[in-house]
C-alpha cells in the first residue's frame, strides 16, 4: 500500500539517493536542477512550491511511514485536470509496483477529492520503464511533442499522457 502525504523538507535526504546518476535526475527533472542534485536544490524548489496555490509536492509512503515515492501536482480547475510531474521511486524498491501505486492513489486523489475529470503527466520516449508504469496504471498516450529536450547530444521526445475519469466526466473528441 501507498499513501499520499505533503512532502517535508526532511524528506530531501531520503530522495536524493534515488537520482544521484545524472542521466536518472534529467529523466526526472528534465533539466530543472543541476547535477548533481543536492539537498538545498531540492528545499529551494519545495518553498517555491509552498508559495504556490497551484502547485503541491507529494511523498508516496509505505505502511511504516517510510517515503517510497515523490511527485508534483499541478491542478487546472478551468480545464478539470491535473498533471503529475517529477515522479520517482526509491531506487532500490523499483519493481515492486510502488510506481503504479503511486499513480493509483494520485489518480483517486484527482478524481474523488479534487473532482478533476482527467490526469495527465508526461514522459520521455527512451524511459521505457516509466512508461510501461504509467501504461498499467491506466495512463494511454496522447500526444508526442517530438524533440522536446536535449541530454548529452540525445534528442528526447516527450509523450504526453492521459487517464480520463469517463463515468462521471463526458469525454471530449
Amino acid at each position: 500500500m501507498v499513501r499520499l502525504r505533503p512532502l517535508k523538507r526532511q524528506d530531501a535526504e531520503k530522495i536524493l539517493p534515488w537520482l544521484e546518476d545524472e542521466r536518472v535526475m534529467a529523466l526526472w527533472g528534465a533539466g530543472i536542477f543541476q547535477y548533481p542534485l543536492t539537498k538545498e536544490q531540492l528545499i529551494s524548489r519545495l518553498k517555491q512550491s509552498e508559495e504556490r496555490t497551484d502547485e503541491w509536492a507529494m511523498a508516496g509512503v509505505d505502511e511504516q511511514g517510510e517515503v517510497v515515492g515523490h511527485l508534483y501536482m499541478w491542478p487546472d480547475f478551468q480545464k478539470e485536470s491535473l498533471h503529475l510531474g517529477m515522479i520517482v521511486v526509491d531506487s532500490k524498491r523499483r519493481g515492486q509496483g510502488l510506481g503504479h501505486l503511486l499513480l493509483e492513489k494520485a489518480a483517486a486523489y484527482a478524481f474523488e477529492v479534487l473532482g478533476v475529470c482527467q490526469v495527465t503527466l508526461g514522459v520521455f520516449d527512451c524511459n521505457l520503464r516509466a512508461l510501461s508504469c504509467y501504461e498499467k496504471a491506466g495512463f494511454a498516450v496522447d500526444y508526442v511533442e517530438e524533440d522536446a529536450f536535449e541530454y548529452q547530444k540525445e534528442h528526447w521526445n516527450r509523450i504526453h499522457m492521459v487517464r480520463k475519469r469517463a463515468d462521471r466526466c463526458p469525454i471530449s473528441t
